[in-house]
């Protein structure tokens, strides 16, 4: 099944807000199986939308539409489904008692302005939005969707004879409320309607410590691992994702093609991979830690800390994560951590010995089984010929062992150097942990 994602709203034109709704509803169909082949994002311009109506109901077989459902004069997607399928507004007596109850239960008068809201296009099937005041509505082009009103047994005009059977379906822009619709409302009418279709599923294998070329050249001829079905390469800060798609008459065909696919992939470069379709390394990590009853503590120069919050990510992180020094100065390094004065003096703040040092600090200041520490040059500012952008170095000491350090040329980007040493310091601490 063929859907479309448009998204309507002029702060999500102009960057104001983040389009989390287009990328949440992408995903929930994903899952289902459903391919999801165009996104679109337009302003608040009826002919904009009515255009959007066309398009994407010429692509695929079902639109989702989210914004534009609220009650003030800049919310215009109600108008533009009745301009495009010549419908008109009727009250739907359910929806108003909906809101009645809704303003009461907040001890609020429910205006005019509010009341509107229950006036639907005739031929919509309603979807009651019980977390707030927008209903959403469900078109079936070419014929009535709304029991209530079959003795409308031709509309839609124009519009319903191109596109006759395709589907509608409008909801509010605000996220919880999307969401709510749905899951309990559009996800389940879909699922209906699917039977029988073709099936797309995705897994996505999670790598780290091997750039993408390298990956790609371990892997080898694709066409011998992949059964004629599809393999992507997502490289990041953090690593490179393998995302396999699979089509499938059948969704238990399509898991089982799914399954030999990561299976052959597995016994390739297995050793990279340590997690499935969005797994983070810090719960590979935190888990690690947990089950062998081991603490950490972090000291931070260049990262400023984002070595302890991405541990911390994690629900039940205390049972693991004792703290964190960031000792961005030579000073702080000193007095909250105890490198040597002459350390620094020798081989200055970004250098193996300063890294030992401050793990070894933290560790015993902390009395944590592990220590681990992150200095570097993260940029764009502060770089020598001998000491580049990007030079990182991580060190780790246990409990009673001698620390030592590792060194990272991770580029040019400031946030990415951040996010490739707090990876780089959780790969070696789950490589010492798993030495346990």
């Amino acid at each position: 099944m063929n859907i479309s994602l448009l998204t309507i709203g002029d702060e999500i034109c102009i960057g104001q807000i983040v389009n989390t709704n287009a990328a949440w509803m992408a995903e929930a169909c994903a899952k289902e199986g459903w391919r999801v082949v165009a996104h679109s994002v337009v302003g608040d311009d009826l002919p904009q939308i009515l255009s959007e109506f066309e398009r994407l109901l010429s692509l695929t077989d079902i639109v989702l539409i989210t914004g534009g459902l609220g009650p003030t004069h800049d919310d215009r997607t109600k108008t533009a489904l009745l301009d495009y399928l010549h419908d008109s507004l009727r009250l739907h007596e359910p929806t108003l008692e909906h809101l009645k109850a809704l303003f009461q239960r907040f001890g609020r008068e429910l205006s005019e302005r509010n009341a509107a809201q229950a006036l639907l296009p005739a031929s919509c099937t309603p979807l009651q939005n019980d977390k707030g005041t927008a209903a959403g509505m469900w078109f079936t082009l070419g014929k009535t969707s709304n029991e209530a009103n079959a003795e409308a047994a031709e509309v839609h005009g124009e519009a319903g004879k191109r596109h006759a059977g395709k589907v509608l379906v409008s909801m509010p822009g605000v996220p919880h409320e999307m969401k709510h619709l749905m899951e309990e409302r559009v996800i389940p009418r879909l699922r209906e309607r699917a039977v029988g279709e073709e099936v797309m599923l995705y897994r996505t294998l999670m790598t780290t410590g091997i750039v993408e070329s390298s990956l790609a050249d371990l892997i080898g001829d694709v066409d011998a691992v992949l059964e004629g079905q599809e393999l992507a390469f997502l490289p990041s800060a953090s690593g490179v994702k393998l995302r396999i798609t699979v089509t499938a008459a059948q969704r238990t065909n399509a898991e089982e093609m799914l399954n030999r696919i990561d299976e052959r992939i597995r016994s390739l470069a297995g050793r990279y991979i340590y997690g499935v379709d969005g797994a983070s390394y810090e719960a590979l990590l935190g888990q690690k830690l947990r089950e062998k009853g081991l603490t950490l503590a972090v000291a931070e120069s260049c990262t400023g800390g984002l070595l302890g919050a991405t541990l911390t990510n994690m629900r039940g992180s205390s049972a693991y994560f004792l703290g964190g020094v960031q000792c961005y100065s030579n000073e702080a390094k000193m007095s909250m951590v105890g490198v040597s004065p002459e350390t620094l003096r020798q081989h200055g703040a970004v250098s193996q010995e300063v890294a030992m040092e401050l793990a070894a600090g933290i560790q015993a200041r902390f009395h944590a089984d592990i220590g681990v520490s992150i200095t570097g040059i993260a940029g764009p500012d502060g770089g020598t010929p001998e000491k580049p952008v990007g030079t990182i170095w991580v060190g780790i000491c246990a409990k009673n062992q001698t620390p030592f350090a590792q060194k990272f040329s991770t580029g040019n980007d400031r946030a990415t150097n951040r996010e490739r040493a707090v990876m780089a310091a959780m790969q070696l601490v789950y490589k010492r942990v798993m030495e346990e």
